[in-house]
């Protein structure tokens, strides 16, 4: 007779349990609702540790997010601007608040833009780089009168005389890391980007390895006094501003008309500016383009703040 196996009794039988499914589920949404905290923490700001490299990262990566908004937003407002009109244009600013430039252009492929009178600010910051920053009294009023009355004779004697013609300008240049200027000897017909001056105005208003102090400053005051019917252009919008225009009827590109600066808006914002334009066909047309952009950028860059 065949013996049966004896049955385990109840008792003896282990009870099944779910822990070992339940806890590693509990722990991976307990770790990643730590992580989604920690992350919300960091970008307000809280997230750092005892040497703050956590919170430099985070202010690094907030600074990038901010100028990304910002850049998105000036294209629009430019490319705005532009609808309906026919006119080549450089666009350039730089923002110290998110430390990019931000450009736009639109031209042809290859089309070159004229610097007209705005060269004037590289013949001044090679003048002063030429002297250590002192200058006589010729050289003063020389100086002056190219930068606040946009005297063309001024520009020529020191051009020619006192800086190395256009070898001695792009020298400058090319330190400043201009890549996509060329001095011409006639020098209102330097070519140029806006993309470049304003690596030219960073080194006067913000920082410089290349200008000092003082001499920043005398560029800096003879930009805050031109002419009063000179003040057109990137000023537009502006609560204060440092400005350097230009403007010339020439050839095929008609009406070249430009203004670079520096603008400080009402409730603080500053940044640089340059605008480049030609295709106009009077300066007045030029002139209301470069100031529609500047009032737009000046909108959206006071928008950005508050």
């Amino acid at each position: 007779m065949t013996q049966r196996p004896q049955r385990q009794s109840r008792s003896e039988v282990r009870p099944r349990h779910r822990s070992h499914r339940f806890y590693p589920r509990l722990f991976s949404f307990l770790f990643i609702l730590a992580a989604v905290v920690m992350i919300i923490a960091m970008v307000n700001g809280n997230g750092s540790n005892d040497n703050g490299q956590s919170g430099n990262a985070l202010t690094t990566v907030k600074k990038q997010l901010l100028g990304d908004r910002l850049g998105d937003r000036l294209q629009q407002a430019w490319q705005k601007q532009l609808n309906g009109t026919d006119q080549n244009v450089s666009i350039a600013i730089y923002s110290p608040t998110t430390g990019q430039t931000y450009r736009l252009t639109r031209a042809s492929h290859g089309h070159q833009f004229h610097t007209a009178s705005t060269v004037k600010v590289g013949v001044l910051t090679a003048l002063l780089l030429d002297n250590n920053g002192q200058l006589n009294d010729t050289e003063n009023n020389l100086a002056q009168a190219m930068i606040e009355n946009s005297d063309n004779d001024a520009t020529s004697t020191l051009f020619e005389n006192y800086i190395g013609s256009k070898e001695g300008l792009q020298k400058v240049y090319d330190e400043i890391g201009m890549t996509h200027t060329k001095v011409r000897s006639e020098w209102g017909l330097t070519t140029t980007t806006a993309a470049d001056q304003v690596k030219l105005l960073n080194n006067i208003f913000y920082k410089s390895d290349l200008l000092s102090a003082d001499e920043r400053q005398q560029i800096y005051s003879l930009m805050d006094n031109v002419e009063e019917d000179q003040s057109w252009g990137t000023s537009a919008g502006a609560a204060s501003y440092q400005l350097k225009n230009g403007w010339l009827d020439y050839g095929s590109d008609q009406w070249i008309v430009n203004s670079i600066g520096h603008v400080t808006l009402k409730n603080g914002t500053d940044y640089t500016i340059a605008v480049y334009t030609d295709g106009s066909s009077t300066m007045q047309d030029g002139e209301t383009l470069i100031e529609n952009l500047a009032k737009a950028t000046a909108k959206v860059m006071k928008d950005a703040k508050d």
